[in-house]
């Protein structure tokens, strides 16, 4: 995957970045993809939404020879919008790759979420060299001056994961009346 550029109006890691981390508020954030949209606005995000790729992705796990499982990943948010389009690049990405449909990262406004919690699954890309959003943070941190922590990633607080690096998730489903578009007239 090459380079994300994030569009302007979306850029908001500068101003939520401090030296605890990121700034929070009631309004979240989801990326995802173009072609996931329209159901996410009518029937709510779930854990484990896209079943259409998720479904693929079994589908390839089968042929392989490899078993297949049961997916029960919660939402995933995060406090910045210019952190939600990194991985709504990725799933973009991805449904391209198995779909073939030129579908566009889309950034959701989740507002007021009923629990958020610190996404410590995290940890299997902070062990990760050179990785793409790990790599993307430590620029933003540099660039706004404060000191990336080098701390081994298996003695790191729970907190750690949703304050310095963006990463949440709510276990429940959110309706889809607390879910907007981000547009570049927000």
């Amino acid at each position: 995957m090459s380079e994300i550029t994030t569009p302007e109006y979306l850029k908001d890691a500068e101003e939520l970045l401090t030296e605890q981390g990121f700034a929070t508020d009631e309004n979240w954030y989801h990326g995802t993809s173009s072609g996931l949209v329209k159901a996410i606005l009518k029937d709510g995000l779930k854990g484990g939404g896209d079943a259409e790729t998720a479904q693929r992705e079994q589908k390839t796990l089968g042929t392989i020879g490899n078993r297949q499982f049961e997916s029960s990943d919660p939402v995933f948010l995060t406090q910045s919008k210019e952190l939600a389009y990194f991985w709504a690049s990725r799933k973009a990405h991805t449904r391209n790759l198995y779909f073939r449909k030129d579908e566009e990262p889309v950034v959701l406004k989740v507002s007021s979420p009923d629990k958020v919690s610190p996404d410590v699954g995290g940890t299997a890309i902070l062990l990760e060299p050179s990785n793409e959003y790990i790599m993307m943070l430590q620029d933003m941190y540099e660039k706004k001056g404060i000191a990336w922590d080098e701390t081994n990633p298996l003695q790191l607080p729970r907190e750690f994961y949703l304050d310095k690096l963006g990463m949440a998730f709510s276990r429940d489903s959110i309706p889809a009346e607390k879910i907007s578009v981000v547009t570049d007239n927000d």
